[in-house]
């Protein structure tokens, strides 16, 4: 499978009251997370982006990036174990 890199979106007039509700409680959050995200602080980030998505479960976005986040924290952990014999 490959992997493609593209934009998301956030389109909050189609969202459901409760969950536009949620988004724009966690916008200031959302937002940090997302320039911790643009400059690779991936801990920060992902610890972020769990907090939107525990706040707002219907926040789909900040999932995406959360699981983004850990895919990329595994694969750099399986590339330094490999590196030191760790395997």
């Amino acid at each position: 499978m490959a992997w493609e890199l593209c934009d998301l979106y956030e389109v909050f007039d189609a969202d459901p009251p409760e969950i536009k509700a949620g988004k724009l409680a966690t916008l200031e959050l959302f937002a940090e997370a997302r320039a911790n995200y643009l400059e690779g602080k991936l801990a920060e980030v992902a610890r972020l982006f769990s907090e939107c998505w525990r706040q707002n479960p219907g926040d789909a976005v900040a999932k995406i990036y959360w699981e983004r986040c850990q895919s990329t924290l595994r694969n750099r952990t399986k590339i330094k174990d490999r590196l030191h014999n760790v395997d």
